[in-house]
């Protein structure tokens, strides 16, 4: 009797095992953090360690009160659009790997293997997705989404046994958005655009081919390169964000890169703020703070499997409650405009709701598509800049405004125009839904030029006609 065997496709995660993957190459792009290719744009006192980036677009706002550590700025420059070029190639890589397991909806309360993971459609995440490297710190994980990733306020990737967030990708067919107050890892690699919501934490790179990249008050910390084997770099550890308001919730993350995971993590001596509290196996430091504010200095510590430690010395600044600065921006602009070059009129208030003073207010503006700068004019402080106005006006008491007029030249061609503003501050904000404004246009085509002569021609013209003139005068006569 012959034996007959069938061999199914993997389909489901419990039916078979993975063949192990190989980390997706990430070239320049991997130093990015942050990497956007019409806009990057903060709200808030982000901190982002490492490079921060946008190529083919040429504007990065909000930076400050945003801050860039261990890296830099990059504005349509050659490593941004070099960056821009291996993201591609990373995205099409991850996209084109084979064999996965399928998963649809929400993966939220699972716990996955290392190993190859698609979506057909858009995936989610609600409550906590654990990923186990199962001892092994050079394990792969690569999830392809068709569509949308989203994942909910509050939720959690999490690493255990071994795995490492340089070694988690998301490749994504459309654009992701991390939840309000979420902790996620891995590097996202996004067809559009990436939305990192209010108080989100990330452990790796929100990098996106096509769109843009919004922050809001968050914390992101490059993980490094992806971990293949061998003898492990030194551990390193970051600090949270060091800005905290009494009464708001916080939400931020001790980071351990290098070494060995998994990671426990400890903070002495010293000690954190009151309210806040430190979670011994992710990093994350969340909590609302409580008391009258104030300075906490500490050290952070983290201890990897193989005994190995890192150190930083950390501190956060808690304001007050009722210390913080409600600043709000209003933009405004005609509605319809006449293509060909005439003067277009642009007029930004800011307003300080209070209940305090606002220290260090900025103003950013990235002008259209089009336009050409022809001057900025606040009301206090000074602006700079041409294709991104940058203004900054100083402190705003509570209570009190600026302005800033800001005159372009319309495009040369008809069109639609979108240009936003935002305003940030170093004071704490307890409302950041209002740091934006956006005017909306259409440039109508102008009316064609009437025809001029010059001096000589008109010269000429003036003796053609007296010519015509004697003639007609002899005829007269004759």
């Amino acid at each position: 009797m012959k034996e007959f065997r069938i061999l199914l496709p993997c389909i489901t995660l419990s039916v078979c095992l993975q063949a192990a993957q190989l980390p997706v190459t990430l070239g320049s792009a991997g130093t990015f953090t942050i990497l956007g290719a019409s806009t990057v744009t903060s709200t808030g006192p982000s901190v982002v360690n490492g490079n921060v980036g946008v190529s083919p677009g040429s504007a990065i706002t909000g930076f400050p009160p945003a801050i860039v550590v261990g890296g830099a700025l990059h504005v349509a420059d050659g490593p941004a659009a070099l960056a821009q070029s291996d993201l591609t190639a990373a995205y099409l890589d991850a996209a084109g790997r084979t064999v996965p397991a399928i998963k649809a909806g929400d993966l939220g309360g699972l716990t996955l293997a290392p190993g190859l993971y698609k979506s057909t459609s858009s995936l989610g995440i609600t409550g906590v997705l654990t990923l186990d490297g199962q001892g092994n710190s050079g394990s792969v994980f690569i999830f392809q989404v068709a569509s949308a990733l989203t994942t909910a306020t509050g939720s959690q990737v999490v690493l255990i046994g071994g795995a490492r967030a340089a070694n988690v990708f998301w490749q994504v067919g459309s654009s992701a958005t991390l939840g309000t107050y979420s902790i996620f890892a891995g590097t996202i690699m996004a067809q559009a655009s990436v939305s990192i919501a209010t108080g989100a934490a990330l452990n790796g790179r929100a990098l996106a081919r096509t769109g843009a990249v919004t922050l809001d008050s968050n914390t992101g910390d490059n993980p490094g390169p992806p971990f293949t084997g061998g003898s492990p770099t030194a551990l390193a550890v970051t600090c949270p964000q060091g800005s905290a308001l009494v009464g708001v919730v916080y939400n931020s993350l001790v980071v351990a890169t290098g070494g060995t995971p998994p990671y426990t993590f400890s903070i002495t001596p010293g000690s954190l703020p009151a309210g806040l509290l430190l979670n011994a196996s992710t990093g994350a430091v969340t909590g609302t703070p409580t008391g009258s504010g104030g300075t906490s200095s500490f050290t952070a510590n983290a201890l990897d499997f193989v005994a190995g430690s890192g150190t930083n010395s950390c501190s956060i600044v808690v304001a007050p409650a009722g210390s913080g600065a409600d600043v709000s921006i209003v933009k405004t602009g005609p509605a319809t405009l006449v293509s060909g070059g005439g003067n277009v009129t642009y007029n930004i208030v800011v307003t300080n709701a209070g209940p305090s003073s606002a220290a260090g207010v900025t103003v950013n503006d990235v002008l259209p598509a089009g336009t050409t700068f022809v001057s900025a004019t606040p009301s206090q402080g000074s602006c700079s800049g041409t294709s991104t106005v940058s203004c900054s006006l100083g402190a705003i008491a509570s209570g009190g405004t600026a302005t800033v007029v800001i005159v372009v030249t319309s495009p040369g061609s008809a069109g639609s125009l979108t240009n936003t503003a935002t305003v940030d501050s170093t004071t704490p904000d307890p409302v950041t839904s209002n740091n934006s404004s956006t005017t909306a246009s259409t440039a109508t085509q102008g009316a064609a030029g009437v025809p001029s002569l010059s001096t000589w021609g008109l010269a000429g013209l003036a003796l053609l006609l007296a010519r015509f003139g004697v003639r007609f005068l002899r005829e007269a006569h004759a």
